[in-house]
């Protein structure tokens, strides 16, 4: 018993892996994000390949629409669709910070918009789910419509990624 107890210690320090930042570099996640346009999209985010570990760019492509709405008669169709360019500045333990930058259109049924924003974000990885990113994010948007008007506004979202 005192014996088993005494190699505990050393068969934990066997056993625990070196902490590593997250190398998403040449992948592709999929997943969706709400924090872009107004409604929850499809997204598709590659990590670019890069010459070093620590310096993470991804690209990604994001889509939502909306159709229906029980409460009203003639709900006209709400879409959204937009890139990003997202590049990290800290890499931690399964923790990945970013800020990135981003283009879309979006439409709330009676007019479009061009939307641009700036974010930051952070994307972490559990321990066991190595591969399903959780993302939370928060920035400005600058949304220019047709009607000759603008505005600004603070955003907040979540989002979830699985990483091929």
């Amino acid at each position: 018993m005192r014996i088993a107890a005494s190699l505990a210690p050393l068969a934990l320090l066997l056993a625990v892996h070196p902490a590593e930042a997250k190398d998403l570099r040449g992948r592709i996640g999929v997943g969706f994000d709400n924090q872009f346009g107004d409604i929850s999209a499809l997204s598709v985010r590659y990590a670019l390949p890069m010459p070093q570990p620590q310096i993470n760019l991804q690209v990604e492509g994001a889509f939502g629409f909306a159709k229906y709405d029980p409460d009203q008669d003639d709900f006209p169709p709400v879409y959204f669709g937009g890139g990003r360019i997202h590049y990290g500045i800290v890499a931690e333990d399964n923790m990945n910070l970013d800020v990135s930058g981003g283009l879309g259109v979006l439409s709330d049924g009676d007019q479009q918009s061009v939307r641009v924003e700036a974010m930051m974000g952070a994307q972490f990885f559990l321990f066991g789910l190595e591969n399903l990113g959780f993302i939370a994010e928060w920035g400005l948007h600058f949304d220019s419509g047709e009607t000759n008007s603008s505005a600004t506004d603070a955003a907040v979202g979540v989002g979830a990624h699985y990483w091929f």
